[in-house]
Parts: structure tokens; C-alpha cells; sequence
């Protein structure tokens, strides 16, 4: 806009209205007119009354003298002022409360994004497959728990061991026998109760730390004095040493343990798993008759013996089954 244009809007206060500077406009060659004296025709004069424009309309008309024009001129000027300060306000807020809108739509979504990348993470992490509809929730709440680090309860565990045994997974598992493990060392460290390192260094073996729970199991013999915890902290010493393959070591401390407390099953148990490991099944077969007689009952053995059998190679395991069923075919009728 040339300054004569801004200036003949600012003469009738209607600087704030960009169409009054521009050449060419409706209300610019409204105001031309008036500024020359000229009469408006009808159809300007309905623009201006359209508009708002009253004091512009009265001037034009001959019913308003120029210092009243002024005058009223000014309070449309802060009217349409204060209007365009609330419209902009309005504009702000509703601007925001879009924002706002769009801010938490984003939020859920990526929320619900989140969560299903979590449960997909502990899918992965833990080896699950397909989950059945109903039993998804309290699979997904238990891998929950586990990634964690918190213990799972009897309940569950009871749960996973039978109805969804499908989702005790090897990696679940493992994970499991971690956490229970930490807990159980952490427990034996605050209050010094060696029966917790008994059983930590358990879980350490089943968690695939052999090393650690050996570790613990010789701590715990260093100190020892009641018999009962000796022949433990032996036997536990001595099923790490096994799953170290370190077998004559683990014969020995097995066979000290069963010194110790001669009518406890457990030495005899595993003194019946290191021979077999070690191929001399007769003997082996002799230990766990004798861990049967002391109270090991027949499906722990067989259950170790599934073991046993899982991780040989086919010559092993068909030795052994060939050496098991030659000493007693009944007993050994599932192999």
C-alpha cells in the first residue's frame, strides 16, 4: 500500500481494516467517494451498514458532522479491536485444545504401540509361541513378572507345570531359576542362613551358572559343622561339579556326602547320575536303587533319567537303555 492509501484509511479510522488501503476495494472507493464528496449509492451504503460500519454511514449521508464521526468512529475501532483480540484468543485456545487432542491421541497411540512392542519383546525374550485366548492374560503377566525380576508364586508355577506347560519354556525357565537365585543369595547374604545358599546355588545350576553355584556350595562347606548341612552343601557342591562334566569330582563329593548322612536319598541320586554319566551304568543302576530304598521315589529317578538320556548321543543312550533293561527289564519297561 502507497502511504496516501494508508493515509486516507487512517483519516476515517479505518486503519486496522486491510481493504480500506487497497486501490481497487470496495470500501477503498467507498471512502474515495465520501473523501470527494461525493454521494454513495444504495448498494454501498447497504455494504456499509452490512458491515458495521455506521459511523462511516451516517458521515456519508449528511447525519453526522465530522467531529461526531470521530468520535463514534473511535468506539468501532475499539470494538473491532477488542473483537479481533478475543477472536485471536479464541483462535489460541481452540488451537490448543487441538493440540491438546491431537497430543493425547499420539500419546494412546503410542502407548498402545508400546505395549504391543513390550509383549512382543517378552514373547521373544522367552520363547513363546502362539497363546491361547483365554490363557493370555496371565501368561503375559507372569513373563511380566519374570522380566522383572520378581519370583513367580507357587500358584503359577503349579499353573505352568501343568495346564500351561506349553509356556514353560526353557528361556521362562531359566529366567525364573535367575531371579529365585539372586533372591535366595541376596537372602543368605542379609542373614547368613546357609540353607538359603543351599538352595540359591540350586537355582544357580538350573539357571545355567554351575560355576557360581559351585562357588556358593564351597563357601558354604568351608563353614559347615551340622551334618545336615554338610552332606547338603556336598551333594549341591557335587551336582555342579556334574553339570561342569567334572564327574571324578563330583564322584567324590558325592560319596563324602553319603559318609555324612548315610540314609539320605540325595547323595545316592547323584552318585547314581555321575556313574551312569560316566558309563559305568551297573553301578549307576546300584546308586539309584539305593536312592529308591532311602525315599527317592521311582518318578524323580526316571524323571532324572529322561534327563539323562535327552542330552547323550544315540550310542549313549542306547547303552544305557541295552545296560538298565538287561538289570531289571520290568522296572525299565519305558525306556
Amino acid at each position: 500500500m502507497t502511504p496516501l492509501n494508508a493515509e486516507l484509511a487512517a483519516v476515517y479510522l479505518l486503519d486496522d481494516v486491510p481493504g480500506a488501503a487497497i486501490p481497487g476495494s470496495r470500501l477503498y472507493t467507498i471512502l474515495q467517494r465520501i473523501d470527494a464528496g461525493s454521494a454513495l449509492t444504495v448498494l454501498q451504503e447497504y455494504y456499509l451498514q452490512e458491515r458495521g460500519y455506521e459511523a462511516l454511514l451516517e458521515l456519508a449521508s449528511g447525519k453526522m458532522d465530522r467531529e461526531a464521526f470521530r468520535t463514534k468512529s473511535r468506539k468501532e475501532l475499539e470494538r473491532r479491536l477488542s473483537e479481533k483480540i478475543k477472536a485471536e484468543q479464541r483462535e489460541l485456545t481452540e488451537r490448543r485444545r487441538r493440540d491438546e487432542a491431537t497430543e493425547r491421541t499420539n500419546r494412546a497411540h503410542f502407548a498402545k504401540k508400546e505395549k504391543q512392542l513390550e509383549r512382543r519383546r517378552f514373547r521373544d525374550r522367552f520363547g513363546q509361541g502362539y497363546i491361547e485366548r483365554q490363557h493370555y492374560g496371565r501368561v503375559m503377566r507372569i513373563l511380566r513378572s519374570v522380566a522383572d525380576g520378581d519370583p513367580l508364586n507357587a500358584d503359577d508355577i503349579t499353573w505352568l507345570g501343568s495346564i500351561g506347560s506349553d509356556y514353560w519354556t526353557a528361556e521362562l525357565r531359566i529366567t525364573h531359576h535367575f531371579n529365585q537365585a539372586k533372591a535366595l543369595t541376596e537372602a543368605w547374604r542379609q542373614t547368613g542362613d546357609a540353607w538359603q545358599a543351599i538352595n540359591a546355588c540350586a537355582h544357580w545350576r538350573k539357571a545355567g551358572q554351575a560355576e557360581t553355584g559351585l562357588s556358593m556350595a564351597q563357601k558354604v562347606l568351608d563353614e559347615a559343622v551340622d551334618r545336615n548341612l554338610r552332606s547338603a552343601a556336598l551333594t549341591t557342591r557335587g551336582g555342579a561339579l556334574r553339570d561342569l562334566k567334572r564327574y571324578q569330582e563330583a564322584g567324590q563329593s558325592g560319596e563324602e556326602a553319603h559318609t555324612v548322612s548315610p540314609a539320605d536319598f540325595r547323595p545316592c541320586t547323584l552318585l547314581g547320575a555321575v556313574h551312569i554319566e560316566m558309563g559305568d551304568h551297573t553301578a549307576g543302576a546300584e546308586w539309584y536303587e539305593k536312592a529308591e530304598a532311602r525315599g527317592a521315589t521311582r518318578g524323580s529317578v526316571d524323571r532324572e533319567l529322561r534327563s539323562i538320556l535327552a542330552a547323550a548321543t544315540v550310542k549313549e543312550r542306547d547303552a544305557i537303555k541295552t545296560a538298565l533293561k538287561a538289570r531289571d527289564p520290568q522296572r525299565y519297561d519305558w525306556l
